[in-house]
């Protein structure tokens, strides 16, 4: 699970073990013993007697007995062991100990390997043990984050726990796949529905192993519904449930068990629903089919939810192609107050279209804050086209809020040279020179640079100082100059 450093290890730890444990075949019984064959009883050669030879003794009777049986681990016991091999492993990637990590990550694949061929029900397994963890509450506002509050043990846990779980759901697709036989897997995936609603860390199992998965059918179309109308009611994360049901929307159209057609239908009918959450779903089915596009759009302005608004359009980012997103991100922009992360994920796909699109309102002279959002979405990347529409952005854009947006990019980027200059060029701006609000931006940007190139920042940090800056963005500045540069003299 993405819920914490140690669960991204266990991940990479355990990844790609899975295609030799299908090769296993299951023992009758997850609780099994396997017992060693009974030893043969040694056989005696049958010599001929020969009357230069002694009739050969009888031989001595001997006992055979059978070595007494280890009893096997229990699920919960491999599971733990799994455990200490990822914080294992993760310590000493930590310490760029890598062939040690990979001896231990040798280990632990093999542990796993043999864990998948022992245990039939080992996705069941998996969901028992989430079951008995304790959690935090689990309500609409949770998201992807929670995982940062649990004791780091627990982190590991549970992306061991996903990792066996995800390991079982493949397994049994394969074999729906190639014996035609789907009930084990839709019975894994029923059951793991049925654990969502429980508490935080079941909501965050279940959507990271089916999210964006090809498990989900129409038989488990009830379930589904059930998840968005708990989240109506504010007893379920209401982003886990937009996401289940935009993936069997999307696996129904794959499959051809619902068409385009059927599935705008039922779109439009979701849209009478006061529920968010399916709104936000018939949004996003409708925003994808060009006919129904503009029919979508115009209902979210109509509504004129701003929350519904963010919902969709972070959705859009993510999922549209990139061009459908940016033109549905541009036309929901007056309704919301920050686009960044959306524009980000549009940006990730297709730089250069964002970086145009930048261009093209730039020459139109509208939509500033839509400007500073594109600004912000490109700059992020790590590439050149993120420094070249912020310079372009402090040569050109009449907008202070744009250009301060293309110098948090500059020292983002930690082009220590660039940065000053174009600090310098912003400060040379007597509206930012003379409004504190905007030198504590500028304040804010230097920190960036702290671990750069001390001359630089000596030289802005001095400027600053003889600048009218609030007294918490001051505050600011000294810790800052204090930390690194000895000596410093407030």
């Amino acid at each position: 699970m993405t819920v914490g450093l140690a669960s991204i290890t266990v991940a990479w730890l355990l990844h790609g073990v899975f295609s030799d444990s299908r090769a296993r075949p299951p023992v009758a019984s997850p609780e099994a013993p396997r017992t060693a064959a009974p030893a043969a009883a040694p056989r005696l050669a049958h010599r001929a007697a020969t009357p230069s030879s002694p009739e050969p003794a009888p031989p001595e009777r001997v006992e055979l007995r059978r070595a007494p049986d280890e009893a096997p681990e229990t699920f919960e016991a491999v599971i733990e062991r799994l455990c200490r091999l990822s914080e294992q492993a993760a310590e000493l990637a930590q310490e760029d100990e890598y062939e040690a990590a990979k001896e231990v990550d040798e280990g632990a694949r093999a542990v796993l390997s043999r864990l998948m061929g022992r245990f039939a029900d080992a996705g069941e397994r998996a969901l028992s043990m989430v079951l008995e963890l304790p959690t935090t509450a689990l309500g609409s506002e949770m998201g992807s984050e929670l995982g940062s509050a649990r004791p780091p043990g627990q982190n590991v846990l549970l992306g061991v726990l996903q990792v066996v779980l995800d390991a079982e759901l493949r397994r049994r697709h394969e074999a729906a796949e190639r014996l035609h036989e789907p009930a084990p897997l839709a019975a894994l995936v029923r059951a793991t529905l049925e654990t969502m609603p429980f508490n935080a860390n079941t909501a965050e199992l279940g959507d990271r192993s089916l999210h964006q998965r090809p498990y989900l059918g129409l038989e488990h179309e009830p379930q589904v519904l059930e998840l968005l109308r708990l989240a109506g009611r504010d007893a379920f994360a209401r982003p886990v449930a937009t996401r289940m049901l935009l993936t069997l929307w999307a696996n129904l159209r794959a499959s051809g068990q619902r068409s385009s057609d059927e599935l705008t239908r039922l779109a439009l009918v979701l849209l009478d629903d006061a529920d968010l959450s399916e709104a936000v779903v018939a949004c996003r089915q409708l925003l994808e089919d060009a006919r129904y596009r503009g029919l979508a759009l115009a209902w979210l302005r109509e509504r004129g939810d701003p929350e519904l608004a963010r919902q969709v359009a972070s959705v859009a980012g993510r999922e549209l192609p990139p061009a459908e997103a940016l033109a549905v991100l541009r036309s929901l922009a007056p309704m919301l107050q920050h686009t960044r992360g959306s524009l980000l994920a549009v940006g990730v796909r297709a730089p250069e279209l964002l970086a145009d699109a930048y261009r093209e309102q730039l020459a139109a002279g509208t939509q500033t804050a839509l400007r500073r959002e594109m600004v912000m979405g490109v700059g992020m990347l790590p590439d050149a086209s993120g420094l070249e529409i912020a310079q372009l952005a402090l040569d050109h854009d009449p907008s202070v809020e744009v250009r301060l947006q293309a110098l948090f990019v500059f020292t983002i980027h930690g082009v220590a040279a660039g940065a000053e200059a174009a600090i310098h060029r912003v400060l040379d701006d007597p509206a930012v020179a003379t409004d504190p609000e905007h030198l504590g931006a500028v304040v804010l940007a230097l920190q960036n640079l702290e671990d750069d190139d001390l001359n630089v920042l000596a030289r802005v940090g001095a400027r600053l100082q003889q600048l009218p800056l609030a007294p918490r963005s001051r505050a600011l500045l000294d810790a800052l100059l204090a930390r690194s540069l000895p000596g410093h003299v407030r």
